[in-house]
């Protein structure tokens, strides 16, 4: 936890990265949840190359295993004393001894390829298993438009939340109105909001519709419906207690109108996160807010938002709307 929130690492599925900006080495270091890990390719995998992320250090004697490691026959090797950990994370095999020792075993996380991203799950208990899926929601005809990293000193939670805060949109990103925040679905780890929103253009201020989905605190896939269908792919990955790296990805999806405005679109997404960063970096979370009556939505999202803590955070979600 920081200063300013209140909160420990959320748990669920988060991107190491997307899967053309992965190392080219087999064996890297990563850092993400507060933790050092290793990145390591698998070419042995039964159903073809397969990414792998362990724990950083070795338990023989500490070594960490992404400075100098190497892979062999789908093992990954420790630089200090040769030990080898199958893909479970199990020892294989000590060079010195007989047989391998059983005790030693580094933490493997389950891993996933989703929507042109690698997905791991991070649960503190490494005896959870995740507990949802990411499905893909990208084809063969999606052609991407744009794509944004940033690294925020903030949390995911504070991020998220500003899809619920509709009148900052004209406060801080100069629209028109504030547009109602539409119909909301929630089901168990995923949350699915339908609205209609303003945005702006070369050409002024138009309606677009959006259909957003929230798979845990770490992936979304947004459909605008403006005059095509653009497609956004976020993803939000804690580093530490108060910094996560979120990456946009847009594409069109074939559509010749939604080609045409694509990348321009995608410019001014990543217009309006940019002019949020200065807010989240320099406020911090309110656990008893001062609602204005159409703020319900809110509390409704921390409530949401709760579940993804292994302990509950130190503060009430919110204060009802008066």
């Amino acid at each position: 936890m920081s200063d300013r929130f209140p909160f420990p690492r959320p748990y669920g599925w988060f991107a190491v990265g997307r899967l053309d900006e992965l190392p080219t080495e087999p064996v890297a270091s990563i850092r993400a949840q507060g933790t050092d890990l290793v990145l390591w390719r698998d070419d042995a995998a039964a159903d073809g190359p397969a990414w792998r992320v362990f724990d950083a250090y070795c338990p023989h004697l500490g070594a960490h295993l992404g400075v100098g490691g190497t892979v062999d026959d789908g093992c990954l090797v420790c630089p200090f004393h040769e030990w080898t950990f199958r893909a479970d994370g199990t020892n294989a095999a000590i060079p010195y001894a007989d047989r391998p020792n059983r005790k030693a075993r580094v933490r493997a996380y389950p891993t996933a390829v989703r929507n042109g991203h690698l997905l791991f799950w991070h649960h503190p208990d490494p005896d959870v298993e995740p507990g949802w899926d990411v499905p893909q929601a990208l084809g063969p005809e999606h052609t991407e438009v744009g794509r944004y990293t940033w690294t925020v000193h903030t949390v995911w939670q504070e991020i998220a939340e500003n899809s619920v805060d509709m009148a900052h949109f004209r406060s801080v990103h100069g629209l028109e109105r504030v547009s109602p925040i539409g119909e909301i679905t929630l089901d168990g780890p995923i949350r699915r909001v339908s609205s209609v929103q303003l945005f702006n253009s070369a050409r002024g201020t138009f309606e677009g519709a959006l259909e957003t989905t929230s798979y845990g605190p770490g992936m979304g896939v947004i459909h605008f419906d403006l005059m095509g269908r653009v497609t956004l792919v976020s993803a939000t990955t804690p580093i530490e207690d108060d910094a996560v790296e979120v990456r946009f990805t847009l594409y069109h999806s074939g559509d010749p109108i939604a080609e045409k405005i694509g990348a321009g679109f995608a410019a001014e997404v990543a217009r309006q996160f940019h002019e949020d960063i200065p807010i989240w970096e320099h406020k911090r979370y309110q656990p008893s807010p001062a609602l204005a009556p159409s703020e319900k939505p809110v509390t409704e999202f921390r409530r949401w938002a709760a579940q993804f803590y292994p302990a509950p955070a130190s503060a009430s979600p919110a204060s009802a709307p008066t």
